[in-house]
């Protein structure tokens, strides 16, 4: 018995869109350990200690959004908006109103990119 040519090309579409999950969770644990190793171990008045946390933790939270949302663009805008949040936290201006607006912003620009 033959498939329908419409059926295989729908099945090897989703076979491509697949991602590999148990490569991005092992990568997201080692950015999340990496992520508390930092904070644990490393001393933050060392040159570069600061810039290093925000990369290892913007890092983190794509994976992790990313894994969450299943999608790779609503994880970046997700993750953006949290490390600006934890940026504004650490400058001292982080308050409940900064979050609010940040969030804001965010959902309008995932239902800007979902309408599109």
């Amino acid at each position: 018995m033959r498939v329908p040519r419409h059926k295989y090309i729908r099945r090897t579409e989703q076979k491509l869109k697949r991602k590999n999950f148990l490569p991005t969770l092992l990568v997201t644990i080692l950015l999340w350990l990496a992520t508390f190793g930092i904070v644990y171990f490393v001393d933050p008045g060392t040159f570069g200690a600061i810039p290093l946390f925000f990369i290892v933790v913007f890092l983190s939270f794509l994976f992790t959004f990313s894994l969450l949302f299943a999608d790779s663009r609503r994880g970046m805008v997700a993750t953006i908006a949290s490390t600006l949040f934890l940026t504004l936290l650490y400058l001292g201006v982080g308050n409940i109103l900064n979050l609010i607006l940040i969030v804001a912003i965010a959902v309008s620009i995932e239902i800007y990119f979902s309408l599109k």
